[in-house]
């Protein structure tokens, strides 16, 4: 099975770094939630920020209905890139080492833990990171869902 797996925080949206972090800065993104329903198969979060957070933050962007799981810091007692962070998520998303995960994260050390798991490992950041533990680099969450749609869309036997 494949798994589609998303960081919140910088990942699924991205505020100004000049602007402290507040609800009221979060908006709904209708390109983001169109671009997420049309991946095929399971979408999950993987959070650092509690349930209660996430929950607040895709209500604002609204993305409710996008994912069939999150997991965050309160649900697995564990933070990532703790390499027992993985462990738990991928329990309790029953993902197995025959399942292929493409995990977007802004975060360079989270995915390069993930990468030691087989995962395909996608840093979306403004800043441009070269690392051998990280498959892929976008600027933003649109450009590299549009261009995953794009491969899976124009591949008949897609090779991820």
């Amino acid at each position: 099975m494949l798994y589609w797996v998303f960081d919140l925080d910088s990942t699924l949206y991205q505020l100004n770094d000049e602007i402290q972090f507040d609800y009221k800065y979060l908006n709904k993104d209708n390109q983001l939630s169109y671009l997420l329903k049309k991946l095929p198969l399971k979408k999950v979060m993987f959070t650092n920020g509690t349930l209660g957070h996430a929950h607040l933050c895709i209500n604002k962007i609204e993305l409710m209905n996008c994912f069939h799981n999150i997991v965050a810091r309160d649900t697995i007692q564990d933070l990532k890139p703790a390499n027992s962070s993985f462990e738990k998520f991928m329990k309790v998303n029953n993902i197995n080492s025959e399942d292929k995960c493409i995990f977007f994260d802004d975060m360079p050390d989270n995915l390069i833990v993930a990468k030691t798991f087989g995962w395909i490992t996608v840093l979306i950041s403004p800043n441009k990171t070269i690392h051998e533990n990280i498959d892929f680099h976008f600027s933003n969450i649109h450009l590299a869902l549009n261009y995953f749609l794009t491969k899976i869309i124009t591949h008949t036997n897609i090779k991820i």
